[in-house]
């Protein structure tokens, strides 16, 4: 069997409710990233907030993608680091609230930008190099790049900064011992703090807004990608794989990619 953990990024939206019930009826584990704004009862989004404490009453992890979705590499360490706390001020509240205590802090950064823009997530040149195209096109073909310019020095010193950060507000990584893939063992992906992947599914492709502009364009075209991706398939580790809890009408997508994945003999694993 291939083994999966399930990833959710950008809760809440409109369909959280309908798509946490799907999962417990399914009986499939996922952590929901969810974004501060989005549930932040200040800000006007009372049943949003409500939602994720739904969300973590049903057995599902919450955990942290910031408050604004915005690129680190664009907004600079102090505003970063603030909406983050903001954040886990929230998800800590929202606990307090279904009655539950706290998992362990974990934490993805918005667009996967670390710090040097989403185009180098990490340095690829600490990845192997029989395996760098594939992780390079792995986040490349996964994400929505604004540029593929090189990052700065200035840009990899705030990387490691807000990695510091990270570690001293208590967060930890994503536990995923029985991911054992050869390059992702021992390389920058293994070691960040942050919760990275192994495979994006580009749903976010079939959003209205982006649908027929990017690679993917129908849900077919994303179950084939997973059939053909030869990581993804292998028994020998298991996978970090990310989806989105969209605003816009990707829950259709989401229970179509999800059943195609329990259809193909991949398993579910509770981090």
């Amino acid at each position: 069997m291939k083994k999966v953990y399930l990833t959710i990024d950008d809760s809440p939206s409109k369909n959280t409710d309908d798509l946490t019930d799907f999962l417990k009826e399914k009986n499939i584990p996922a952590v929901f990233f969810v974004r501060g704004q989005s549930m932040d009862p200040e800000q006007g989004n009372k049943e949003a907030f409500q939602k994720i404490v739904r969300t973590i009453q049903k057995g599902f992890t919450v955990a942290n993608h910031s408050y604004a979705h915005e690129r680190t590499s664009e907004i600079g360490f102090e505003s970063q680091t603030q909406q983050i706390a903001k954040t886990q001020n929230l998800i800590d509240l929202a606990y307090q609230q279904a009655g539950k205590e706290p998992p362990p802090r974990y934490f993805r950064f918005p667009h996967l930008d670390r710090g040097c823009g989403n185009a180098w997530v990490i340095d690829f040149e600490t990845i192997p190099e029989q395996y760098r195209d594939y992780v390079q096109h792995l986040f490349w073909d996964g994400v929505r790049l604004e540029t593929k310019e090189p990052p700065t020095k200035e840009q990899k010193d705030l990387k490691i900064q807000i990695q510091h950060w990270l570690t001293g507000n208590g967060f930890i990584k994503f536990p995923t011992p029985d991911v054992t893939l050869p390059w992702w063992v021992g390389t920058e992906l293994e070691t960040a703090i942050d919760c990275l992947i192994t495979f994006s599914t580009s749903d976010w492709m079939l959003t209205p807004r982006h649908l027929g502009k990017w690679s993917f364009k129908t849900t077919a075209e994303i179950q084939k990608k997973i059939d053909s991706d030869p990581w993804l398939n292998r028994e020998d580790s298991a996978h970090i794989v990310l989806i989105h809890d969209d605003r816009e009408d990707l829950l259709t997508v989401t229970e179509n990619l999800v059943n195609h994945m329990l259809h193909s003999n991949f398993i579910f694993k509770e981090a």
